[in-house]
């Protein structure tokens, strides 16, 4: 059993603080910031799905799916009003090129407006929460 309590909405916000933080440093780290996006949308997707009856705490459902494995199992699963929501998270563009193998990348993706577009889309996955 894991020593950490999930907690995907709190997930969300902290490691959006934590990009945000790091996008503003003095000599920011745009691979740092961009992956701390991304998970931070990923969470704030999760944390807005929990709900859905087809939801499973299983390893290959959705909620440990990451991008872009992730938009593909809400696209594969999205049905009714209850779902309708997230939708525009199954998108194609939504954190496009965004993938959890950048956390072992050599460190000279993205680009400025790549992370803005990650910055904006993660944002809007966020504020499902607020």
């Amino acid at each position: 059993m894991s020593q950490f309590t999930p907690n995907m909405t709190k997930a969300a916000h902290r490691n959006w603080e934590a990009a945000e933080r790091n996008r503003n440093a003095a000599a920011p780290d745009r691979t740092t910031a961009g992956y701390l996006y991304g998970i931070s949308a990923e969470c704030a997707i999760k944390a807005s799905f929990r709900s859905i009856p087809w939801t499973t705490d299983s390893k290959d459902g959705p909620v440990y799916a990451h991008f872009p494995s992730l938009k593909a199992k809400l696209r594969d699963a999205i049905a009714g009003r209850g779902a309708s929501q997230l939708a525009r998270f199954a998108d194609q563009h939504f954190m496009e090129g965004w993938a959890i193998d950048i956390r072992y990348s050599d460190g000279k993706r993205p680009d400025n407006a790549t992370l803005e577009k990650w910055r904006s889309d993660a944002e809007v996955a966020r504020a499902e929460l607020l």
